[in-house]
């Protein structure tokens, strides 16, 4: 018994650097460290996927968590950085300064009532109390996504929005089979938008700002 509540705790360990990792990249007004926060995210998401695998002995959550340390870890995050050293300084995104600390206080505030929404609404059918982690994670997503103007600021959101999903999916679901090939698809999807379309972007209009392509295509 005593493995496995080692494994307990250092999951649930794991899970606050999770959530405060997500703090971190809602509390960043520079791109480059949001990108390399996301890659550090998805390391510890792999982290806890082994961690799953040693409790539950399933070989799927070995080949998540190396899809999601390779894929999310590494590739993506070096093709945003690579869209980053393109335009030659370390990109900020406009008029953020002030708005950061707000944005990180309604961060906490998504994280209390996102437990607090687990507790009295998804426990009696969720009783695995790790499953409000991925959910606090994916709405704390969902606020990056939609205060962030910047196009790689909003990737990184949905980089994090799938780093939720993957790990609420492998507490919830025994078997997961079918999860490694949404993984698998979500993933290269990723790829193309960062390694494609952003580059388009960026050599045509010059700008990543959501603000500036909308005066453009007007």
């Amino acid at each position: 018994m005593a493995p496995v509540a080692s494994f307990a705790e250092v999951e649930g360990l794991l899970g606050i650097v999770v959530i405060i990792s997500a703090l971190y990249l809602q509390g960043q007004s520079f791109v480059d460290p949001t990108i390399r926060g996301i890659s550090a995210q998805s390391f510890v998401i792999s982290a806890i996927f082994v961690i799953l695998y040693l409790q539950s002995g399933d070989m799927d959550l070995v080949y998540l968590a190396i899809v999601t340390a390779i894929v999310r870890g590494i590739l993506i995050p070096n093709v945003m950085l690579y869209q980053v050293r393109r335009f030659k300084h370390s990109l900020r995104e406009t008029g953020m300064g002030l708005r950061i600390p707000s944005l990180v206080i309604m961060g906490v505030v998504i994280v209390i009532a996102g437990y607090g929404l687990y507790k009295t609404v998804l426990l009696s059918v969720l009783p695995n109390s790790l499953v409000a982690v991925p959910l606090v994670l994916i709405l704390l997503s969902f606020l990056l996504i939609a205060t962030r103007r910047n196009a790689l600021m909003q990737m990184t959101g949905f980089l994090q929005e799938e780093n939720g999903v993957l790990y609420a999916g492998a507490l919830i679901t025994p078997s997961i089979p079918l999860l490694i090939e949404f993984a698998v698809v979500l993933d290269i999807l990723g790829v193309v938008l960062v390694g494609v379309i952003l580059s388009g972007t960026r050599d045509v209009l010059r700008t990543l700002e959501a603000p500036e392509l909308e005066q453009l295509t007007g």
